[in-house]
């Protein structure tokens, strides 16, 4: 079990740092249990990443994609044509489930691979083409779930799977948001108002009176294994459906107007939450660790040298985004700046076959070539 840990996306695997030691480099933080929480060796700032079950899945600024993690039906095998390089398409969101991967490409496809039991890596004909372009996508259990670009929501996969179709019509103003959890989804509308379809066993999907409606308009939501949240307009939070681990008893002080949310994330039986100030709350099952924050993200005194820009979880994990930086060769700690901190970094890696962080020519070898290259971009990045 894995307590509390916080993952640089450079370096190799013994530099994963327990939580709070405030690595500056790192673009991931996550804590708990996510069964894949080794170094995924990641050389690019990445802007956007999913936790799945067994797996993650991340899209670097280039529009790469790495996984990392399980492996059993191909999840973690990235389709030779999503990419940055030539003949391949940039990805721009990707969303890990149990056993497969889905991503949205540049050009509004998407594109599925791993576990395809249910037909979950189907991608139905038409969605994703240039008249009907993918927004989100999101991998469930044994279910993919496209919103569209004109707000209407397309799923595949287990026809028995309750998250999959709403039982009622989306309205004509369409959906700009949309949280997929284990048996249940909700729908964020353009007008604030949210829609909620799926297992509704635990009142995961009744939504509480005055919710979504003029002057209590939701702005973020997120669907957890039976429970469900909502931020509001106000940065207010609101919760629902299962409480049997505490995930729906939100803290003194925490999302509220004078301390407002800007971003959640709901597990098995927690829940995550992201202040406007930047730091991180979290609440319900701490079976294993999840609703541990790390200290270095969640007091917002610390004044981090990279804010966070959003939270995810799933299971009994939890994590945070730093917001990304226009990269630079040489910058190993990911501060916009090539100096005397990265310059030690790469001493200490020096002659390692292993440099994930300071083999900067790609060679096998920490050497000469990597420390020319990081003294030739000496400075800021971009100067």
């Amino acid at each position: 079990m894995i307590a509390a840990v916080v993952v640089a996306t450079v370096g190799s695997l013994e530099e994963t740092v327990t939580a709070g030691d405030g690595e500056p480099g790192a673009d991931l933080v996550f804590w708990g249990t996510p069964y894949y929480a080794t170094d995924p060796c990641i050389p690019e700032s990445v802007t956007q990443w999913s936790m799945g079950i067994l797996h993650a899945a991340a899209v670097l600024w280039n529009g790469d994609v790495v996984c990392w993690g399980g492996n059993f039906s191909g999840e973690s095998n990235v389709p030779s044509d999503v990419g940055s390089g030539p003949f391949q398409i940039p990805a721009v969101q990707v969303s890990a489930g149990e056993g497969h991967t889905a991503a949205v490409l540049a050009d509004g496809s998407v594109r599925c691979w791993g576990e395809n039991e249910y037909g979950e890596c189907i991608v139905p004909p038409g969605v994703g083409s240039a008249e009907h372009p993918v927004r989100s996508i999101h991998a469930a259990v044994y279910s993919t779930t496209a919103l569209m670009m004109d707000g209407t929501i397309v799923c595949w996969g287990n026809p028995a799977a309750q998250d999959c179709d709403p039982a009622l019509e989306i309205p004509a103003i369409g959906l700009q948001r949309l949280s997929v959890g284990n048996t249940h989804s909700i729908g964020l509308l353009n007008d604030g108002s949210i829609r909620c379809w799926g297992d509704d066993s635990l009142g995961q999907c009744e939504v509480p009176e005055g919710i979504g409606d003029r002057g209590h308009r939701v702005v973020a939501i997120a669907a957890g294994s039976a429970h469900s949240v909502a931020i509001l307009e106000d940065g207010s939070v609101r919760c629902w459906g299962d409480d049997t681990s505490g995930q729906l008893a939100v803290p003194p002080g925490i999302g509220t107007p004078e301390r407002p949310a800007v971003a959640v994330a709901a597990g098995l039986a927690h829940t995550v939450l992201l202040h406007e100030d930047g730091s991180v709350a979290s609440w319900g099952s701490n079976s294993a660790g999840q609703t541990d924050v790390p200290p270095s993200i969640a007091d917002p005194a610390r004044g981090a040298i990279r804010p966070l820009v959003g939270v995810v979880a799933r299971g009994l994990g939890s994590g945070a985004l730093r917001a990304a930086v226009v990269p630079c060769t040489g910058d190993l700690d990911r501060d916009a700046r090539v100096d005397g901190i990265d310059l030690g970094l790469i001493l200490i890696d020096w002659g390692g076959r292993d440099g994930c962080r300071s083999d900067l020519d790609r060679d096998g070898l920490v050497g000469p070539g990597d420390l020319g290259l990081l003294l030739s971009n000496w400075g800021r990045c971009g100067s």
